[in-house]
């Protein structure tokens, strides 16, 4: 497995390998998981979720940030989490998904503050957003306690989205 680009106290994030497809792909079945993801969408279809996989390994290809594959300290797969391009404003955008039996466990906000405090540090980036449907309050509230400020609703594909930002600490 290749080196953690970062590791927090129980999470480590690695950037994707051609063989952790089923990992992704495990994640994205689960209909609770992609219930704020696509918002009565179609589910992901095999197409889909393999172009967001090759999308993610060349992101950090090119880049050297991804929404990357996360696991823990004994190299069990939790999710992933990391940054894309927020296509609407070309603006890096915070993004994290988890297994569903994770969830209250406080994995996506150790992970949401991890990757903005290495974000900053590895990239010349001035700031980062994040967006959550604006009735997950679970993933506002991830968010808001990673340290990001709210910056408004948006309609986001017709579904209204809180918008946060996260300027570069000076």
């Amino acid at each position: 497995m290749t080196p953690p680009v970062l590791t927090s106290e129980r999470l480590c994030f690695h950037p994707w390998e051609a063989d952790d497809f089923p990992l992704l792909a495990s994640l994205h079945s689960d209909p609770e998981v992609q219930h704020f993801l696509q918002m009565g969408d179609p589910p992901w279809d095999d197409a889909y979720l393999r172009a967001k996989f090759e999308g993610f390994r060349a992101d950090y290809a090119n880049n050297g940030w991804t929404k990357f594959k996360v696991i823990d300290r004994q190299g069990v797969f939790l999710g992933r989490a990391g940054f894309g391009r927020f296509d609407e404003t070309g603006e890096l955008e915070l993004g994290y998904s988890f297994k569903r039996q994770l969830w209250g466990h406080g994995y996506a906000t150790e992970a949401a503050c991890a990757l903005l405090d290495w974000v900053y540090g590895a990239k010349p980036v001035d700031h980062v957003i994040g967006f959550a449907v604006a009735e997950h309050a679970a993933s506002r509230r991830v968010l808001e306690k990673a340290g990001m400020a709210f910056a408004g609703i948006r309609d986001v594909d017709g579904i209204s989205n809180a918008f946060y930002r996260h300027d570069r600490p000076i």
